[in-house]
């Protein structure tokens, strides 16, 4: 069968304002034949889904900042600005990447890793906080109760090690000369997520999270097996479990070339893997792993004159197969989101119902 693309606020179109990570638009309501969070299961079982789901209308999606009010991973900038974390760690929104960097020259939190038990200040799980934070999420006008509940943790074990100590260089060396404090620090760091993600879910039982740990440059990871096995892994190990046991399932997002490090997201629990697609074969990654772990799969506008539909029509023939994918559009204006969401919901039900 072959569903209709409804034009962008055409007459007649049905749409709901949501939020995003960076502000609220509207997007068009499909007639779905069963529950989102019904198909979004039947996706991660690889049961027969009817649709891929889309982080836009099928979730009600924000960052964990949003939900304890704790500032972490804020996209809420138009302009070059510093900003300060939750550790301390001081940033610099950079307008032409869309994203932050450690603020250069700036002294980091630590000079010394082995030193951290003395000066990490742990921020603040106020309950009572969170509370506040999360009803008040849940009462704005884009909140939709039928939808899942779909949230970013934020910065994981190497992730933190690195801003804490002010960039790679100081990361990789504090791996390699001071490996039992490095494991310890995340450690630590885990069990502090682990208590936010208890917290958060008193209020604002989620469905879906979305973790963060980078592991390497766009050529290569950071680091070997060894200190994976040996320093990294077990850190990750206890968040991936504790999250896990809930029911709840995880996006891990990494950056970089990650090949050799594929098998250890999968055993670590990861439902889904978001790469970076210029640095990963992630298609190959697909025929290997595809029965093993899903792919939240970044759908990016990249220039006026190309073919967004395109673009979606092969990302759903590549990963779609059997279940396990996820998709996320982001990049242009509410049109040319409005239009990305249109295909991606009618394409993959026709591609479902080719029996694929």
């Amino acid at each position: 069968m072959s569903y209709q693309r409804v034009p962008y606020m055409a007459p007649g179109a049905r749409y709901e304002h949501v939020g995003t990570t960076v502000v609220p638009i509207n997007v068009p309501v499909f007639d779905y034949p069963i529950s989102p969070r019904e198909n979004f299961h039947r996706m991660l079982k690889r049961d027969k889904p009817c649709w891929v789901p889309c982080s836009l209308t099928d979730f009600n999606h924000t960052n964990g900042g949003v939900l304890t009010g704790l500032p972490d991973l804020r996209f809420d900038f138009t302009e070059s600005t510093d900003w300060t974390d939750m550790f301390g760690c001081v940033w610099e929104w950079v307008p032409s990447a869309g994203g932050s960097m450690l603020k250069p020259h700036h002294p980091p939190v630590l000079n010394d890793i082995t030193e951290w038990e003395k000066k990490i200040v742990w921020p603040d799980l106020s309950r009572s906080r969170i509370k506040a934070c999360c009803e008040h999420y849940m009462s704005e006008p884009y909140y939709h109760y039928e939808k899942m509940n779909y949230y970013d943790i934020g910065q994981g074990c190497t992730e933190r090690l690195v801003a804490v100590l002010g960039g790679y260089g100081e990361a990789m060396l504090a791996l390699a000369e001071e490996p039992e404090a490095c494991r310890e620090f995340m450690a630590e760091l885990s069990r502090f997520n682990c208590k936010m993600f208890d917290t958060i879910s008193e209020f604002f039982p989620a469905d879906l999270v979305m973790y963060h740990d980078d592991w390497g440059t766009e050529r290569e990871t950071f680091f070997g097996e060894k200190m994976m096995d040996e320093i990294v892994y077990e850190p990750n190990e206890i968040l991936f479990s504790h999250v896990k046991n809930t029911n709840t399932a995880i996006i891990f997002h990494t950056c970089g070339c990650i090949a050799r490090f594929v098998p250890y997201a999968i055993s670590l629990g990861a439902d889904f893997l978001q790469l970076q697609v210029r640095a990963n074969d992630v298609k190959a990654y697909k025929e290997q792993y595809g029965d093993k772990v899903g792919f939240d799969v970044y759908t990016i506008h990249q220039a006026p004159g190309d073919d967004p539909a395109g673009y979606i029509q092969n990302d759903v023939n590549i990963y779609a197969k059997g279940g396990g994918m996820l998709c996320t559009i982001f990049g242009g204006d509410e049109k040319t989101l409005w239009e990305g969401m249109q295909e991606l919901y009618c394409y993959s039900r026709e591609y479902y119902e080719g029996d694929n």
